[in-house]
């Protein structure tokens, strides 16, 4: 194992940990939570630095680094649908976008090539990325009552979560788009009937 896919195979060892320190819903839990959040995602920008410096790149990188995005990425969002902090059909955006996009990869290593990231796949992980850092950052506060304007009028903080992880949401939705656009023959291609000898 070299150490991008080291890194890469972190972030699914750190998700049940994130999810666990959520649950204990404590000030300290959820400050340990954004720590997790913030060593996630550097990892996963770190992965690919030293891929490329190091010329260490691979086919198992290239398909275990998006898995491992969607799992920790996505164990963080479940953890905010079970506080309430924004609503179902939201959350389930980033599962039927990362399905769509692991299905692309699947049939377009059918086809011979393997689907690498796209500029939509970034600018979708930095999107994700910021809001789970604001989210956590609001919970922090709000938990910790040091923002007293969060609890002003009731239902703004719930409101102000819920609208930074659909402004994330809408990205993830675009870059679903973008790559099916892009790879959709791969999938097309598989549906048709293979000549047999």
């Amino acid at each position: 194992m070299k150490l991008p896919n080291i890194l890469t195979v972190s972030r699914i060892f750190l998700s049940p940990l994130f999810i666990i320190a959520f649950m204990f819903d404590t000030l300290p839990s959820y400050i340990i939570c954004f720590f997790l959040a913030l060593i996630i995602e550097l990892s996963d920008m770190f992965d690919g630095f030293f891929a490329r410096r190091n010329k260490q790149t691979s086919d198992f990188g290239k398909l275990m680094d998006p898995f491992a995005d969607s799992i920790s990425r996505f164990s963080i969002f479940l953890c905010f649908l079970s506080a309430d902090l924004a609503p179902l059909w939201v959350i389930a955006i980033f599962f039927y976008r990362d399905t769509l996009v692991s299905i692309i990869r699947v049939f377009s290593v059918l086809e011979g090539f393997v689907v690498s990231a796209r500029q939509s796949g970034k600018i979708k992980a930095w999107g994700q990325a910021v809001s789970i850092w604001l989210v956590l950052i609001l919970i922090v506060v709000h938990k910790a009552e040091w923002w007293p304007w969060l609890a002003e009028v009731p239902g703004r903080y719930h409101m102000l979560t819920s609208i930074i992880i659909f402004i994330a949401a809408l990205i993830t939705l675009w870059s679903g788009i973008d790559y099916w656009n892009s790879h959709k023959k791969a999938v097309i291609n598989a549906m048709k009937p293979k000549p047999t000898a």
